[in-house]
């Protein structure tokens, strides 16, 4: 990066209680980060069901290569979906 350019970033601010999964894509590779909004032990055994799911969530993406694609096959499988469209007017 040349001197006197800001860097590409956009900041989010999370709540307390809020976990956030990052990824990224960068030359082909993918990159996952977990960002919480409040300080997590790092040799914590016990966390919150968020933490906890957003955890196993960048895990399995980072492992499973397998996982991306059902991930995306569920998206697009569900992105029309008549269903819920008509949940979400109730």
């Amino acid at each position: 990066m040349a001197t006197g350019q800001e860097p590409n970033t956009t900041s989010v601010e999370l709540e307390k209680h809020e976990v956030a999964l990052i990824v990224g894509e960068e030359e082909g590779a993918m990159s996952v980060r977990v960002v919480a909004g409040s300080e997590m032990p790092e040799d914590s055994t016990d966390l919150s069901a968020a933490p906890e799911i957003v955890l196993a969530l960048a895990m399995r993406l980072l492992k499973d290569p397998d996982f991306h694609d059902e991930v995306l096959d569920w998206y697009y499988e569900h992105q029309d979906d008549p269903d819920d469209e008509e949940e979400s007017e109730e």
